[in-house]
């Protein structure tokens, strides 16, 4: 990884405790229960891993188990999480997370990113874009990867489904992906395991922790919504 801004991500169903940190901004779930800190990470890479440290709140070390995957301007490695959150060890996993580029949001609406881990060598991940005034998901680009085996396979159609609720945040998922060469799709589907919500840089940003199942194995993750907030209209 290169110098873009990073988002670190881990998930502990054993504890029941999950996080993700990124430059302004920690939140913490113990369960369903979120607990947002304004200051992000202190992070040092040492030998290929990543140490992360909010003071109070975390210090954990994540260990790239997989490749790196590309989907857009993201880049994203599974990795295995080890220390301590909230107090209490963990030992999970999670992924690091680089924007190589920035957003061009004068020309989005919103922006969503999913990530299923299903263990060190399988997992998905996407990038899904929708442009500004797009009459609704089925305008949206999305680019996906499916680490299989440790190894990256890009997806060649990915179809997402939501359910938000009246606030927009999303609630459960389907999945369809189509592989280069294979006839069938893969199916994967998912629900919120505890989310929360806040205003981040001129963006509205519904963060979630999902449990996922994918070609009929367990997995969890996160599944994050990035909208424009729009100005109020003047009087």
């Amino acid at each position: 990884m290169s110098d873009g801004p990073l988002a670190l991500s881990f998930f502990d169903p054993a504890r029941d405790i999950y996080g993700t940190a990124r430059s302004g901004a920690t939140i913490l779930f113990e369960g369903r229960r979120a607990v947002a800190h304004a200051a992000g990470p202190a992070m040092e890479e040492t030998a290929g891993r990543w140490r992360a440290d909010v003071t109070g709140v975390l210090e954990l070390e994540f260990a790239p188990v997989a490749e790196p995957v590309d989907v857009a301007e993201l880049t994203a490695q599974v990795c295995r999480v080890s220390g301590r959150a909230a107090g209490r060890a963990i030992d999970c996993l999670g992924t690091i997370a680089e924007t190589r580029s920035p957003p061009r949001w004068e020309e989005l609406d919103a922006l969503r990113t999913i990530s299923t881990l299903v263990d060190e060598g399988n997992a998905f991940i996407a990038l899904s874009r929708r442009p500004r005034h797009a009459a609704g998901h089925g305008q949206e680009s999305v680019v996906a990867q499916l680490l299989r085996e440790g190894r990256a396979v890009g997806v060649k159609e990915t179809r997402i489904s939501t359910v938000y609720d009246s606030a927009g945040r999303q609630r459960s998922a389907g999945l369809e992906l189509w592989l280069p060469g294979e006839e069938l799709p893969h199916r994967g589907s998912g629900t919120v395991l505890a989310g929360s919500s806040l205003d981040l840089e001129g963006l509205r940003v519904h963060t979630a922790v999902f449990r996922w199942r994918l070609d009929g194995r367990e997995g969890i993750g996160a599944y994050d919504v990035m909208v424009r907030a729009e100005p109020p209209a003047a009087a």
